[in-house]
């Protein structure tokens, strides 16, 4: 009887406690503190982070420096006041340098950890400071600039731009490819590495020419660096002519000593970059894509002996693409961070014998950093539930530990479900997984909705992540079941399943989406049949758009449809866009080359089109012009298919700005309520 009355009062304690939870809302979700950019103190004592708050009912973003000690039991804001504060360095001294607009333009300031007050302006450069880097004898900053490369001394370069911001005449007078990156037109300029001694007028240029550094595209963390002794300096850049159809950045590395410079990546056609020098300077590793113009490659680790100048290939043997590593403190170790599954795993690699051991197995890491004494990792984590936040990993222990809880409180009385994993058999009778989120305070005898994502990249995935755009957490939150299938194409699952896409945009993944919808449906038995909605961006919105046009061929039909920055018409994409090369890899050529571009053109199946659908667009989005969602929203009113079109001025491929993310969320669950609600 006592056992009885136990269980009972448990039952009602949980019953208790649920009952005091909330789902998430948009405001949770925004405003939780976005941490990044790590770094730890040389005695291996503190690390330092950016935090990026938002402010919804000012419209803006704040960002300020924080420090947690190596146990997580002290955490410490360092930094206060108007502006923000970004990029922590620590210097040798274990002073922290760090950009800051706190009077303006963008400067270096520093101060001292154990007297935050004490802060200290760096540099005073007229053109400001988003991010650089010291030298090893902490003597001189680099930083990189967009000039006009016709230029001879950084103040002539800022005489250039003071005049031509003034003048009257806006007009642009183009004379080649790429005239304009994402959301901003070149004008003409390039990005230039300089080395400033602060305090003084010196400024040399680094990567003087016709060229960008870092390169417009496919970059890494940091693409240009001094070695810890000084005696390198290792940069990428894109020297081909027309970088509109080239992957080609390449590695270079000259020596301080005698000026002298080489291409060590001369040979290889791909993407190369993120370089990163050994603590002891003995090598110079890099990130290397092998096929050139395909721009999802397998990233391998490619080694480079500053001595004998020999390179090697790490990670030929590995089936997966690396997205961030570091060397162990004693050089004959590599860390790195590779995609599997929905996951961003750690793995460690031996130099000498190319063997690779998983360490931190299904964890979604980022922003890999070891403790000076070449023991602890440290790193970013997150998942659906948790957005990222500070581990440390112990080499010897092989324990992970979670160092800062800095969303806790925000999080406290909120709802949410991990996800979990399914799998079905797709096109090719090859095994596809996904992620499904069941909705906060499930019940398993009632019947939810279904919310159908699908991703973009097409070469990405879904992974166990904390997104602020496309947060699953947020749209089970209404009480949807959420189900995002990594389809033929997708990233983390070998890099022949990655390369099934190009060329077949229409075709594998299509099935996989099919086959996917009809599995979820008849495997979970509360997922309401007769109410599914289907979402995506970029290529998930080519998707959207292909679905309007072969809607009949899903078992269980869709009630509408969100299309985010979506391709409509192929042909005009290639001739709109920027990254051109993505288009001939993708499609097989040129639209006069190959007959791609209308074999999986969504425009040629308007006639089919009577799902309601949802067009959002940014006016900024130069990768997926707006012209894309204009055209698609034409054809959607001239068929007479219900549909509305959210757009964009002030936005590019992805929504940003508070109020308008909030409205985004808004009008795609009141696009939701209004189709499934039952008439």
């Amino acid at each position: 009887m006592k056992r009885i009355l136990f269980i009972f009062l448990c039952l009602c304690l949980s019953l208790q406690i649920w009952s005091d939870k909330k789902a998430l809302g948009f405001a949770d979700m925004f405003t939780a503190g976005r941490l990044s950019s790590p770094v730890i103190s040389p005695d291996g004592q503190w690390v330092v982070f950016a935090v990026k708050t938002a402010d919804i009912n000012a419209n803006t973003f704040q960002t300020n420096l924080y420090a947690t000690d190596m146990q997580g039991r002290a955490l410490k804001k360092l930094t206060e006041g108007k502006g923000s504060h970004f990029n922590p360095r620590f210097l040798k001294s274990g002073r922290l340098t760090f950009v800051s607009t706190r009077d303006g333009a963008p400067q270096v300031f520093s101060l001292d950890l154990k007297n935050p007050r004490d802060i200290k302006a760096v540099t005073a450069v007229s053109s400001g400071i988003s991010n650089f880097l010291w030298s090893s004898d902490e003597k001189t900053i680099a930083f990189a600039q967009d000039i006009d490369p016709r230029a001879t001394t950084f103040a002539e370069a800022m005489a250039m731009e003071k005049e031509a911001s003034g003048s009257k005449v806006q007009a642009k007078l183009l004379t080649g490819l790429m005239f304009r990156v994402w959301d901003s037109w070149r004008d003409g300029k390039r990005s230039h590495v300089f080395q400033h001694r602060p305090g003084t007028s010196e400024f040399t240029d680094l990567t003087p020419g016709d060229f960008d550094t870092p390169p417009l595209d496919l970059g890494g963390n940091q693409d240009y660096l001094f070695s810890g002794d000084g005696a390198w300096f290792a940069y990428v850049k894109n020297t081909d002519p027309v970088v509109a159809i080239s992957t080609n950045n390449d590695v270079f590395l000259r020596d301080q000593r005698n000026g002298k410079e080489k291409n060590i990546s001369i040979n290889n056609k791909g993407g190369d970059a993120n370089p990163v020098f050994s603590p002891n300077n003995k090598y110079l590793a890099y990130l290397s894509m092998r096929r050139p113009g395909f721009e999802a490659d397998k990233k391998d680790i490619i080694l480079y002996d500053l001595k004998s100048g020999k390179l090697q290939n790490l990670t030929a043997a590995f089936p997966d693409t690396i997205s961030d590593f570091i060397f162990g403190a004693d050089e004959k170790t590599i860390y790195f961070i590779a995609s599997q599954s929905i996951y961003h795993p750690i793995f460690r690699l031996r130099i000498a014998s190319k063997k690779i051991d998983k360490i931190v197995p299904a964890v979604n890491a980022n922003s890999l950093r070891l403790t000076p004494d070449g023991r602890t990792l440290v790193y970013m984590v997150q998942n659906v539930t948790l957005p990222q936040e500070l581990f440390k990993f112990d080499l010897r222990r092989r324990q992970q530990i979670q160092l800062t809880r800095f969303n806790a409180d925000l999080f406290k009385d909120v709802q949410m479900n991990r996800a979990e994993l399914f799998h079905f058999k797709g096109a090719h009778d090859e095994l596809i997984e996904g992620m499904l989120l069941k909705p906060p305070f499930f019940d398993a005898g009632k019947k939810y909705p279904l919310v159908f994502l699908i991703h973009g990249g097409p070469q990405g995935g879904w992974t166990d992540d904390f997104h602020y755009r496309w947060n699953h957490s947020m749209f089970a939150s209404p009480g949807y079941v959420v189900a995002a299938i990594n389809f033929h194409g997708s990233t983390g699952y070998g890099q022949p399943f990655t390369d099934s896409i190009s060329g077949d945009w229409g075709g594998a993944p299509f099935i996989d989406l099919v086959k996917g919808q009809q599995y979820l449906v008849e495997t979970f038995p509360f997922i309401d049949k007769d109410k599914i909605v289907a979402a995506g961006a970029s290529y998930g919105g080519f998707m959207i758009n292909w679905i309007a046009g072969h809607s009949d061929d899903f078992k269980y039909p869709f009630r509408c449809l969100v299309s985010h920055d979506g391709i409509f018409d192929s042909r005009s994409m290639y001739y709109s866009t920027e990254e051109l090369w993505f288009e001939e890899w993708e499609h097989g050529g040129t639209p006069w080359e190959s007959g791609l571009y209308e074999k999986w053109n969504p425009a040629n199946h308007v006639a089919k089109f009577k799902v309601p659908i949802l067009v959002v667009h940014g006016e900024n989005d130069f990768r997926v012009p707006v012209t894309q969602g204009l055209m698609l929203f034409t054809a959607l009113q001239r068929r007479g298919v219900k549909s509305k079109m959210l757009y964009f001025p002030d936005e590019n491929h992805f929504v940003q700005k508070p109020q308008n993310a909030r409205l985004w969320w808004r009008t795609v669950f009141d696009w939701f309520a209004e189709n499934i609600t039952d008439q």
